[in-house]
């Protein structure tokens, strides 16, 4: 029935565009803290000099670096002042030899977190959201594989975008840096799933020899969904009104029950070859294939079906194999190294876009569009070259590249 079942026709196309929404907007949440809790320039509040409406809202560049700051604030530092003498904003009415902690602060513009929450001179509580985020993926893989093998592919997707969408719209009317937290935590329990379901309906649609080209078919949108974050966020300056645009387009997803078919192997291995039969028929049809005579009827012959699911079980056995095969253990921790390696640069490259020269927003996009000719050049030359030796490459290039980093002249790539 594979043939019939898999390979590349308009009924995948159609299954593949479906699934390019909730990618992307996976792309887009996915890492959404690097802007929405992103670092915002802040100095002290200094009372004798200037009055309260700068700690409510934008600042103009006058009054971010007004003549007094020479004398009354401490050069580079963004959580000290000098004392005061005499209680009056002059030059000779600050002690310049000795240094207070802020008690409020001033921000230079209001679009993140830290700001809306005073996170000033607290960076580990800014750095704290995405290691939150972190965890949640963390927590989320092993939950929503086991949703997606008893309830279908397709259930865990529709259920893990909409419900990261229903938090995520919550976390924008949030009014505390803990509740924050929280549903940070419980929007990527739910969202980072989706790839993976996703991604697996794709391959058992594609079928094994066709992964590469899932790769690229999920891979592009979700190149364009991280682009999308920092455009977004761009254009709405603001991580309330971002998140409040970026949301609701998840409850799309509710109406996919009724077009985005489910996968035929999770519909056999679960008995329901009726659904399975009927499924078969619209992607053959939509496909110009025509079926053999008798295919469906042997198809839904209870002896066939026991063994389908019966191969299921015993590749579900897996575990007994690393268990008991050491090349295979050594090979799973050779790849939990590279994925480990991989993981740190992409992460660490996104986080730190804001700090490189420019703006954070366009450098953002930069990131995520050099994933695309990524995807390209690993379709196209996977299976010529090999998986160690592209691998292998891919390192050595990316390695060659953050060591010349740090050997650039500060002012040519990273902001003042």
């Amino acid at each position: 029935m594979d043939k019939e079942c898999v390979g590349w026709g308009w009924w995948q196309a159609r299954i593949a565009l479906l699934l390019a929404l909730p990618i992307l907007l996976t792309g887009m949440y996915g890492t959404n803290y690097v802007f929405l809790a992103a670092r915002t320039p802040h100095r002290c509040h200094i009372p004798e000099c200037e009055d309260n409406a700068t700690l409510t809202g934008p600042v103009t560049q006058e009054a971010w670096s007004p003549s007094w700051s020479t004398w009354a604030l401490p050069p580079n530092s963004e959580c000290h002042r000098h004392p005061t003498l005499v209680g009056v904003c002059s030059e000779d009415g600050f002690d310049n030899s000795t240094f207070l902690d802020c008690e409020e602060f001033v921000y230079q513009h209001h679009t993140s977190i830290m700001a809306e929450f005073s996170l000033a001179c607290q960076e580990w509580k800014r750095t704290l959201v995405g290691t939150v985020h972190n965890v949640g993926m963390l927590v989320s893989l092993p939950i929503m594989g086991y949703v997606s093998d008893r309830y279908g592919r397709r259930a865990a997707l529709v259920t893990c975008g909409v419900g990261a969408g229903v938090v995520g719209l919550i976390k924008s009317f949030v009014n505390s840096y803990h509740l924050y937290l929280a549903s940070e935590f419980f929007e990527t329990v739910l969202g980072a799933s989706v790839y993976p379901a996703a991604f697996v309906l794709m391959i058992e649609w594609l079928g094994v020899e066709h992964r590469i080209l899932a790769s690229l078919l999920l891979g592009i949108p979700l190149s364009l969904g991280a682009a999308s974050l920092a455009l977004l966020d761009y254009l709405t300056a603001y991580w309330r009104t971002w998140a409040r645009f970026a949301y609701p387009p998840s409850f799309l997803l509710l109406l996919y029950p009724w077009v985005l078919p489910e996968s035929v192997r999770w519909l056999v291995a679960g008995g329901k070859v009726k659904e399975a039969a009927r499924v078969i028929k619209q992607a053959a049809r939509a496909n110009n294939v025509s079926l053999p005579e008798g295919t469906l009827d042997k198809m839904l012959s209870t002896d066939q079906v026991t063994d389908k699911v019966l191969n299921i079980v015993e590749e579900e056995s897996i575990l007994r194999a690393f268990i008991k095969y050491s090349a295979l253990r050594r090979r799973l921790l050779v790849c939990f190294a590279w994925w480990l390696c991989a993981v740190f640069v992409f992460y660490g490259l996104a986080v730190r876009s804001h700090a490189l020269a420019g703006s954070a927003h366009a450098n953002y996009v930069l990131l995520a569009a050099a994933e695309l000719p990524a995807l390209l050049l690993n379709t196209l030359l996977l299976d010529r070259a090999g998986r160690r030796p592209l691998l292998t490459a891919a390192f050595l290039l990316t390695a060659v590249a953050l060591i010349a980093i740090p050997c650039l002249p500060d002012r040519e790539y990273s902001n003042p």
